[in-house]
């Protein structure tokens, strides 16, 4: 070994002075992609509430816009009362329980207690009780705060306007096809151009009958009809808040008239589903986690190996070293193991940095404070170990097939146009993993890449399947071996060491 271990030396000082491997082995898994998905979580988040706070534009004749404003009015009205109790058992004093900023405050609060959890101790003492009452709230209660927001934002976050006038010469974009049996006034071409056109004039169109207060009052289904475009955010957006906005309405015509004919809300529903689920927000979330990590140490296993092997072969063609080696008193066999220990360690490198990176960015970085605080992810030891055992055989596939790929080519370039290709060939695979409903069948064991990735996840969740377990390692051994004889004979061959 002292000949292999003198040249892998030797490879690992060129690796670290190549500026590129040491972007893609550390820079690039330890902070750029983490920063990349902090970043691009707190955009998410940003855009999101963006959306939710922005006046859309609906258009509806004059009439329909005064019936729909008094029936959110006449239901905030109703429940003005129980919603001012609600609040103040949830810890707040609401002043005015009608005002944009009180609702916004109220709303706010309620989102930060369905992410909480009992366990939770990074809160204060007022919080705390507030999400207690909250647990205690009857799903009626709840459903009543989630109707209040609803109300509240079509009528505080809604520019009206009226349907526009039909034109001559109009021609819908493509993909655009108006829905059969709309009522009059939503059957114009118009209306549709203004909501999917390129001036986005609306974001969606109402039609409310004229008697709709006669069919509440009869007791009737009141049909309204919502003209939106669902390839469009804010037009998707209209449409919830306005779902959310005839929910609530609906909710309470519900109970009133089971008042009148005394009658219970079981009359309407006479089965209530009670979901006891037995996954705690930690294992729930480990889930998601044990999903995205398999995929993670692939690909940065992949990459960690990419650019030594290409550097480590074609480089060394390029710059005429590779002769050099080949004077030594060495036999090629110890060349080829040398530079292998250097990719294969690489690839280890990156694999563990990734991951170890992108599970705290995941822990800590991306999800609420509450939630992070009330987590307690815990991945057994045995499970961390298989995963080791794993990843060692497929670092050393990955190692061996790139510096064989890589040592067929005259230079970086080439090398790169070879290699990169198997990118694909790798992510595919890998990507079994973040499949929800792709079940480990024993079949799926004796594919190359994709048995490793959804054995990881099975593990790091806990689920040990030792028949899986030893033919996907059993396979990716004998692969690993085979690709690694492979490039071997490559080494063997000057016209492939001295190509140029």
């Amino acid at each position: 070994m002292s000949p292999i271990w003198v040249i892998a030396r030797k490879e690992f000082m060129d690796v670290l002075r190549d500026r590129r491997t040491l972007v893609f082995m550390l820079l690039l898994p330890i902070v750029v992609m983490p920063l990349v998905m902090i970043a691009g979580s707190r955009v998410a988040k940003s855009q999101a509430h963006a959306k939710e706070v922005r006046t859309l534009t609906v258009a509806v004749d004059e009439s329909g816009r005064e019936r729909l404003r008094s029936l959110g009015q006449q239901w905030m009205k109703d429940s003005w009362l129980l919603r001012q109790a609600l609040a103040a058992r949830l810890g707040l004093d609401m002043l005015d329980i009608d005002s944009i900023a009180e609702m916004t405050k109220l709303s706010e609060r309620i989102e930060k207690f369905k992410t909480m959890s009992e366990r939770t101790k990074s809160v204060d003492a007022s919080l705390l009780a507030g999400f207690k009452a909250y647990r205690e709230f009857t799903p009626e209660q709840r459903q009543v705060l989630d109707d209040a927001a609803a109300v509240q934002a079509v009528l505080e976050r809604t520019k009206w306007t009226s349907l526009p006038v039909a034109s001559a010469d109009l021609r819908l974009p493509p993909g655009v096809v108006l829905p059969p049996d709309l009522p009059s006034g939503l059957d114009d071409p118009a209306v549709a151009a203004a909501i999917t056109g390129e001036a986005k004039q609306l974001h969606a169109a109402l039609d409310v009958p004229v008697d709709v207060f006669e069919q509440l009052e009869n007791a009737q289904s009141v049909p309204i009809t919502i003209l939106y475009d669902s390839s469009q955010s804010l037009s998707r957006e209209a449409y919830d808040r306005f779902k959310g906005f005839i929910a609530a309405l609906e909710h309470a015509q519900l109970d009133l008239r089971l008042q009148e004919e005394q009658l219970t809300r079981g009359f309407v529903e006479p089965f209530d589903l009670h979901a006891a689920n037995v996954a705690s927000d930690s294992r729930q979330i480990q889930a998601v986690i044990g999903s995205i990590l398999p995929y993670l140490i692939i690909l940065f296993c992949f990459f960690g190996a990419f650019y030594p092997s290409l550097d480590l072969t074609a480089g060394e063609k390029e710059r005429f070293t590779l002769e050099t080696l080949l004077l030594a008193p060495v036999s090629r066999l110890e060349i080829a193991a040398g530079k292998f220990m250097v990719v294969f360690a690489a690839a280890i490198t990156a694999a563990v940095l990734a991951t170890t990176s992108m599970a705290l960015t995941l822990t800590h970085g991306i999800l609420p404070e509450d939630t992070t605080a009330a987590l307690d992810l815990q991945f057994q030891p045995l499970a961390l170990v298989l995963t080791a055992s794993l990843l060692l055989p497929v670092a050393a596939l990955f190692s061996s097939m790139l510096l064989g790929v890589s040592l067929l080519a005259r230079s970086f370039k080439e090398a790169q146009s070879y290699a990169t290709p198997m990118q694909i060939l790798v992510i595919i695979p890998a990507v079994a993993a973040l499949l929800p409903d792709l079940e480990t069948d024993i079949g799926l064991a004796w594919v190359p890449l994709m048995n490793v990735s959804l054995l990881m996840k099975e593990l790091l969740k806990g689920n040990y399947l030792w028949d899986f377990y030893i033919i996907t390692l059993s396979t990716t051994v004998v692969l690993t071996c085979l690709v690694l004889w492979l490039t071997g004979l490559l080494f063997r061959r000057e016209s492939v060491l001295l190509r140029s």
